[in-house]
C-alpha cells in the first residue's frame, strides 16, 4: 500500500506542477489580452481626429503582433497537450495490460486454492516426513498468500489509476478542444486585423510623404535595437553569473538554468557561408552609412534592408535560441536570436510569427513571414557580436 500511495502522491504532484504552468500561461495571454485592448483605445482615439496616418498604421501593427503572440501560444499549448493526450493514452494502455496480467495470476490462484484448501493444506502438513518438511511447506503456503495479498493490492490499485488516468484523459482532450476554439477565433481577430492594414496601406501610399515619414521613423529606431541588443547581452551576463553563483553554494541550481549555446553550431565559422534569411529579394539600402536624396539626410545601417516582390517566408540563419519578440517603431514586429559564441542576429518587419520567445531553432527554421510596409515587403537583417554590428553583406553567402 505504501507504493500505491507514493505512486498516487506522485501523480498529483505532477498534476499541480501542469496546473500551476497552466496559470503561468492563462496570465501571459492575459497581459497580451490586455494590451491589445489598450491599443484599441488609444487606436479609436487617434482615429477621431485622423481618417488615415502612420500612428494609426502603427497602432495596428503593434495590434497584429500582440494577436500573433497569442496565436503562437495556443498552438504551443495545443501542441503540449497533444503529447500529453498521447502520453495518457500510452499509460493506458500499459495499465490495461497489467490488469489483465494481474487477473490472470490472481485467477491462478484460485484455481490453486480450490485444489488446496484449508483442510487439503492442513492434510498436506500433517502427512509431512518431518518437522522440518512441514514447516517448509507452511512457509510455501504463508508465501502463496501474501503474494497473492499483494497481486490483490496491485490489481485495486491500478484500477483505480485507469479511473484516474481516464478522468485526466477527457479533461485534457476538453482543454485541448478549448484551445483549437481559442486559437480560431484569435486567428479570425487577426485576419481582420491584417485586412484593415491592408486598406490603411493603400490609402498611405497614396502621399509619398508617409512612405518618407516611414524611412524617417526607420532610422531613428536603430537605437532602440541597439539598446535591446545590450540589454539581452546584460541579462545573459546576469543569468550565467546567478547560475555559477547557485551551482558554488549547491542550492537550487536545476532553477538557474543555463542556457548553453556553445551546443550550437559554430556561428563564427559561417563567415561568408551563411545562408539569405529569405529565398529572393533586393538589397535596397546598405550596410552603414546611406544618403537619402529626397529627404536630404545621412543616416547609418546597422544592417541591410531587403526588399522582396511576395509574401515570403523569414528563416533563421543558424541555430540559437530566441530571445526576444518586440515591437519597434519602425520595424514594427522584430525577433532576435542569440547564437553561439554571443552572436545574434535580428530580423525587423516580420509577420505571421512562427515562434516564442525562448524557442530553441535550427538554421532554416521558418520563424515568420515579412510584412508588408508603405516601401512593400521589406525584411531588416542585422548581425552582432556582443555589442558590436556587422556587415551581413560580408556574412552571407553570395548569390
Amino acid at each position: 500500500m505504501k507504493i500505491a500511495f507514493l505512486f498516487l502522491s506522485l501523480f498529483t504532484l505532477t498534476l499541480f506542477a501542469q496546473n500551476e504552468k497552466i496559470n503561468v500561461q492563462k496570465n501571459k495571454l492575459s497581459d497580451l489580452n490586455n494590451e491589445i485592448g489598450r491599443l484599441e483605445k488609444e487606436l479609436n482615439e487617434i482615429k477621431h481626429s485622423e481618417k488615415s496616418s502612420i500612428k494609426i498604421l502603427s497602432k495596428i501593427n503593434q495590434q497584429i503582433l500582440s494577436y500573433n503572440k497569442i496565436v503562437v501560444k495556443l498552438k504551443k499549448d495545443e501542441s503540449e497537450k497533444e503529447k500529453k493526450i498521447a502520453e495518457l493514452q500510452d499509460s493506458i494502455v500499459s495499465i490495461d495490460k497489467n490488469i489483465n496480467k494481474l487477473k490472470n495470476e490472481y485467477s491462478a490462484y484460485i484455481k490453486w486454492l480450490y485444489m488446496f484448501g484449508k483442510k487439503e493444506q492442513l492434510n498436506y502438513l500433517i502427512l509431512s516426513k518431518s518437522i522440518s518438511q512441514a514447516f517448509t511447506r507452511y512457509k510455501y503456503f504463508a508465501y502463496i498468500t501474501e503474494k497473492n495479498k499483494l497481486i490483490l493490492e496491485k490489481l485495486e490499485l491500478n484500477k483505480r489509476l485507469k479511473i484516474i488516468l481516464g478522468e485526466n484523459y477527457k479533461n485534457e482532450l476538453d482543454q485541448k478542444n478549448k484551445l483549437i476554439r481559442a486559437k480560431e477565433r484569435e486567428q479570425q481577430k487577426l485576419k481582420l486585423k491584417k485586412d484593415e492594414k491592408e486598406i490603411l496601406i493603400v490609402q498611405l501610399r497614396k502621399d509619398k510623404k508617409n512612405i518618407f515619414q516611414e524611412i524617417d521613423s526607420k532610422q531613428k529606431a536603430e537605437i532602440r535595437i541597439k539598446d535591446l541588443i545590450a540589454r539581452l547581452e546584460k541579462e545573459d551576463i546576469e543569468r550565467r553569473k546567478k547560475f555559477l553563483e547557485a551551482e558554488v553554494k549547491k542550492k537550487n541550481v536545476s532553477e538557474r538554468k543555463e542556457i548553453k549555446y556553445s551546443s550550437f553550431s559554430n556561428f563564427g565559422e559561417m563567415i561568408g557561408r551563411l545562408p539569405w534569411p529569405v529565398s529572393s529579394g533586393i538589397v535596397i539600402r546598405d550596410f552603414g552609412e546611406n544618403t537619402n536624396e529626397q529627404l536630404k539626410t545621412v543616416t547609418l545601417n546597422y544592417g541591410i534592408d531587403i526588399k522582396s516582390t511576395k509574401d515570403e517566408a523569414v528563416h533563421s540563419v543558424g541555430d540559437g535560441i530566441v530571445s526576444a519578440v518586440e515591437w519597434i517603431p519602425g520595424y514594427g514586429s522584430v525577433v532576435i536570436i542569440t547564437h553561439a559564441e554571443n552572436y545574434r542576429t535580428v530580423y525587423g518587419h516580420v509577420t505571421d510569427l512562427q515562434v516564442d520567445e525562448g524557442a530553441s531553432v535550427k538554421a532554416g527554421d521558418i520563424i515568420g513571414n515579412i510584412s508588408d510596409t508603405l516601401e512593400g515587403r521589406i525584411l531588416h537583417f542585422e548581425i552582432w557580436n556582443k555589442r558590436v554590428y556587422q556587415n551581413p553583406e560580408i556574412w552571407l553567402v553570395r548569390k
